[in-house]
């Protein structure tokens, strides 16, 4: 089931990961990606009309979403006036709130940085995307886990479809952070041991010594929405509209794909029964995709990976390759080779806990 009144047209993407910075590189990266994935942007670019050094003491989460934002907004033909602002995050910039704290407890607090709290705090990213895009409607900063960014996506729509605003921007950062890789490899969640899964879903056996995961990483990735009687152009196809998707155990709509948060996290177990309930409900066999095996583990901004594929399937019919399904889905599952009649993805994402957010993109 989906809420067919909260319906919205996406018009535009900006992307930043360690492996592309433009979606238009997107999927012939991921037919060549290698094993070992790369976890940090060597070099993220500032944004147009903006120079390194304003760049110079902001976090690197804050400079991906801003590069991301930037191209999003570099060729938009939409109004800014009344458009609100979503950015979904999961640990937030450790690496300022680590140097403000060792300064702290080792030279006392006349020697910390108020440059690095202040560039540090939580909505940091918020208010420096508003700066700089002039965006002075509100919005707001959602906290989560590995769904994160879809539930920023649909609070995006909800906002536009209760009349809050005509357009939102919204989407997801997340640095990649040494101190948070560490807690996780204690908690023995992810390892950096090149032991990639062999299939996913990739529930982990909490009891074995060695696991399976792919590499923490990074990533930025926001996407434009609005009314679709708001779309410019609309002759030019350079849109595809967007429903979330508000209760999945009544979900039976046909879809032509599904894309999967899966990527052998804590997460998968519940991956993996949700796209059992989803492919149990569909008349003919559908494809399953995943976004991890390309860009490894970026929590809140996951989920807009896979949304970015999602986009780049339907809006410029590009050719994106699979990843082998957990025994339990192959019966039911069917291959796509052509993506030209690929019309209807459903894009899901699991947290932690068991949450399952999704939403289904469309074109006509």
């Amino acid at each position: 089931m989906i809420i067919n009144n909260k319906t919205v047209a996406i018009t535009g993407i900006g992307a930043i990961t360690p492996a592309i910075n433009d979606i238009s590189a997107m999927a012939s990266y991921c037919k060549s990606a290698p094993d070992k994935l790369p976890k940090k942007v060597e070099n993220i670019p500032p944004p147009p009309e903006m120079n390194s050094r304003e760049l110079r003491r902001m976090a690197p989460l804050t400079r991906l979403a801003l590069y991301a934002t930037g191209r999003l907004f570099l060729d938009l033909k939409l109004s800014r006036g009344n458009c609100g602002l979503y950015i979904g995050l999961t640990h937030g910039t450790t690496s300022l709130l680590m140097e403000f704290h060792d300064y702290l407890f080792d030279f006392g607090p006349a020697m910390v940085s108020p440059n690095a709290f202040s560039n540090g705090v939580t909505n940091a990213p918020l208010g420096a995307v508003s700066k700089y895009l002039g965006l002075t409607q509100g919005g707001g900063t959602l906290v989560g886990y590995e769904n994160c960014g879809l539930i920023t996506l649909n609070q995006a729509a909800f906002s536009i479809a209760n009349g809050i605003y005509d357009t939102c921007c919204a989407g997801a950062a997340e640095e990649y952070s040494p101190l948070v890789e560490e807690a996780y490899k204690k908690i023995l969640w992810y390892d950096d041991n090149d032991k990639n899964p062999d299939h996913l879903p990739f529930p982990q056996n909490k009891s074995a010594p060695d696991r399976k995961s792919f590499t923490l990483s990074e990533a930025g990735v926001f996407f434009t929405l609005t009314k679709p009687g708001n779309v410019p152009n609309k002759s030019d196809k350079n849109y595809c509209l967007y429903s979330p998707v508000d209760d999945l155990n009544n979900f039976n709509e046909e879809v032509d794909l599904i894309i999967s948060g899966a990527g052998a996290g804590p997460q998968d177990e519940y991956e993996l029964e949700t796209l059992s309930l989803i492919l149990s409900r569909q008349k003919l066999p559908t494809g399953i995709l995943f976004s991890k095996p390309f860009f490894g583990e970026t929590f809140a901004a996951g989920p807009l990976l896979s949304s970015a594929i999602a986009w780049d399937i339907l809006i410029n019919q590009k050719f994106y390759p699979s990843f082998t399904l957990h025994d339990k889905l192959k019966n039911k599952a069917g291959n796509i080779s052509d993506f030209t009649d690929v019309k209807r993805i459903l894009v899901i994402a699991a947290s932690r806990d068991g949450e399952v957010s999704a939403g289904l993109f469309t074109i006509n």
